[in-house]
């Protein structure tokens, strides 16, 4: 019984951990590089990882994918799952996926006595990377010194 639960959980493990690398790798590829988001994949990955969904989905994937009597037929969508996670490292679908995750557009701030407008790329630990139109690009403040002033 213990054999049974262990190796679930660690089989589930490894399937889910290769739908995430798949995802991440996505992300940081067709967002964070288009974008010139300077953070290292390891915290990115590590601060948007939901570990107690992966825990329990860990053990149900590898239960259904070993023990279940339909085993085969369950290896067979995962498969078509990792086809379809595969999706984010083609540039438009990574993009849009960070997208619909991080971006923030119509965003007003104001840094010291400096009020501008910008979209919000992605808020880390100690920075936020926003977006600034009229500039073309990327800039990176520290998240103590930045206030959102948009009114919602």
């Amino acid at each position: 019984m213990i054999n049974r639960i262990a190796g679930s959980f660690f089989i589930g493990a490894l399937f889910i951990s290769i739908l995430d690398f798949l995802y991440f790798i996505g992300l940081k590829l067709n967002y964070f590089n288009f974008y010139k988001i300077d953070i290292y994949f390891n915290v990115l990955f590590y601060d948007n990882q939901n570990f107690y969904l992966l825990a329990p989905l860990s053990f149900v994937v590898g239960y259904i994918l070993i023990y279940s009597f339909a085993a085969k037929f369950f290896m067979k969508i995962y498969i078509l799952v990792i086809l379809l996670f595969m999706g984010a490292l083609y540039e438009p679908v990574g993009k849009k996926l960070g997208e619909s995750i991080f971006l923030k557009k119509n965003q007003q701030f104001l840094f010291g006595s400096t009020a501008f407008n910008g979209a919000i790329l992605y808020t880390g630990r100690d920075n936020i990377y926003i977006y600034r139109k009229e500039l073309e690009k990327t800039i990176k403040l520290p998240i103590a010194e930045v206030k959102n002033i948009t009114i919602k």
